[in-house]
């Protein structure tokens, strides 16, 4: 295989796991956000629940896309083939980067966790200063 085909094969590869890494995010964390969203939001919930999968995605796509071939211009496409190491290292930077969004992702979904508890909280401790 010619490095330009490696290039051509890893790169859509790498785009499909990345995919699939913020869809198994999305699919770990959607059961008990929802179970909270609902109990926070209400009928709010669906808009909560799809903008977590939203962001899930977007995060893999973005770490995926944050990384570049030919370092910022530097490079011409030639150069940039004439490398195998040089593409299996840039593969590993895009997963690398896709983690990091999905995890930056991750941590910004705790937050908004933290405040939905809180609301619920805040919630509940009004209801039982209403009933007493």
């Amino acid at each position: 295989m010619s490095n330009e085909h490696y290039l051509i094969a890893s790169y859509f590869l790498v785009a499909f796991v990345s995919l699939c890494l913020g869809a198994v995010a999305y699919r770990v964390l959607r059961t008990p956000f929802a179970a909270l969203a609902e109990l926070v939001a209400g009928t709010g919930s669906t808009i909560l629940k799809r903008a977590l999968g939203f962001s899930m995605t977007m995060a893999a796509v973005l770490g995926f896309l944050g990384v570049s071939y030919t370092q910022k211009g530097c490079m011409n496409f030639q150069q940039v083939v004439k490398n195998r190491d040089y593409l299996v290292q840039l593969n590993r930077e895009q997963l690398q980067g896709t983690g990091n969004w999905i995890v930056y992702a991750v941590f910004t979904w705790c937050v908004v966790v933290l405040i939905c508890l809180l609301v619920l909280r805040n919630k509940e401790s009004k209801r039982n200063d209403q009933t007493t």
